[in-house]
């Protein structure tokens, strides 16, 4: 009985725990210097973009960019159009996990090896 007790609150205080630190790091300025640079590319390697963190260049200012690419460049819009993230999901970053769960677009898109953009 005595064992079970102290499972319970064990498991708990984790569980607390956890929820503490995906608050602290989801939701507060840690989240801004922890935050990765998503980088996505076309099938060729011609069009690479980054999403810089504080400097605007979101995952919709990519998409705009990438359509203003295909845009000026018609000969790329004909075969395969589609961009393609470069980076990988790392689901154990924890301050990653609002941007997985409720901005998940980017985490969509087709994965790219870094080796046949370049």
């Amino acid at each position: 009985m005595y064992l079970k007790k102290i499972k319970h609150v064990t498991v708990g205080r984790f569980v607390k725990g956890l929820a503490l630190v995906y608050l602290l790091t989801n939701y507060s300025p840690i989240n801004f210097l922890l935050k990765e640079n998503y980088t996505y590319s076309n099938i060729d390697g011609s069009f690479i973009i980054s999403e810089e963190c504080g400097k605007g260049f979101n995952y919709e200012y990519v998409i705009r960019r990438y359509a203003v690419y295909l845009y000026q460049n018609p000969e790329k819009n004909k075969n395969d159009n589609r961009l393609y993230r470069v980076f990988t999901i790392k689901p154990w970053l924890i301050w990653e996990w609002h941007d997985l769960i409720f901005r998940n677009d980017r985490f969509w898109l087709p994965f790219l090896y870094k080796e046949k953009c370049e």
